[in-house]
């Protein structure tokens, strides 16, 4: 998906490998380098951790929605030219799985919804990056795999602990040992995408998605990540989360307006406070 669009404000940047374009509260982060089918480099990944912070950091801003540039890749994963240089030791090695992880850790633990919209090739990092969002949709045609096996490496960007846990260590296992690719419609079945879409219409149901997210209410879904993402590694601890989580949002003017629109058979404004 190819973000550009006629009714978009696009915010200009200063960025190289990235481009941010703003509709009203979405703001969508494009992967900007389709002729390397928008691979990811250590200079992409530290303009994203950049913009990851900026955008959280906006108050008008209540969904991301990621893309890839042009029409054949989401992200292809990893530069492989700058893995294979006989220059790169074990420890460069060590420090670049680092700063992935780092990186797609902000966006997973981000307090702002994240929407990833893969339209074509979603390879290795890429798909370790898709699996960093909150929600996933994709053409019919796009393709997913970690093909890390394959080159005698493994996911090394946070693939072997998101992707167990979103569709679990079976299924995850079965992607990673095999390095084959899977279908939209496969990676559905498994529970990884949310939606399938057709190619001619992606475009404008990306975005319908992304707006619906953006409208929801921001405390709300900021504490329901928290606690989601505690709950993973220990189910107490998210539930002592939405436990105070809930009773905090019971005191908030986004609870009124929500008790209000729903008596008046109406659409709720949230505001965040």
């Amino acid at each position: 998906m190819d973000a550009d669009s006629d009714d978009s404000d696009a915010t200009p940047t200063a960025f190289e490998t990235l481009r941010i374009e703003r509709t009203d509260a979405v703001a969508r982060v494009i992967f900007d380098r389709p002729a390397e089918l928008n691979t990811i480099t250590p200079a992409l990944l530290e303009e994203f951790a950049t913009v990851i912070d900026t955008l959280e950091a906006d108050n008008d801003v209540g969904c991301l929605l990621l893309s890839g540039a042009g029409d054949r890749a989401f992200s292809a994963g990893a530069e492989l030219t700058a893995l294979a240089d006989d220059e790169m030791t074990t420890t460069d090695g060590v420090e670049l799985a680092r700063t992935g992880q780092q990186t797609f850790g902000r966006l997973d633990a981000c307090d702002t919804p994240v929407v990833a919209a893969v339209d074509g090739v979603c390879l290795g990092g890429g798909m370790e990056l898709a699996t960093a969002a909150d929600l996933r949709l994709a053409t019919a045609d796009s393709t997913f795999g970690q093909p890390e096996h394959s080159l005698g490496l493994l996911p090394g960007w946070g693939g072997t602990q998101r992707l167990p846990n979103l569709i679990g260590e079976s299924r995850a296992k079965e992607i990673i040992f095999t390095g084959d690719h899977y279908t939209a419609a496969e990676m559905a079945d498994y529970g990884f995408l949310t939606r399938v879409v057709d190619g001619d219409e992606f475009s404008e149901r990306a975005m319908e998605v992304a707006e619906q997210v953006a409208a929801g209410p921001p405390l709300a879904q900021k504490y329901t990540k928290r606690a989601m993402g505690a709950g993973r590694d220990d189910t107490d601890a998210g539930l002592e989360i939405e436990a105070h989580a809930f009773g905090q949002l019971l005191d908030t003017e986004d609870f009124s307006e929500g008790v209000t629109a729903f008596q008046n058979d109406d659409d709720p404004a949230f505001t965040g406070e």
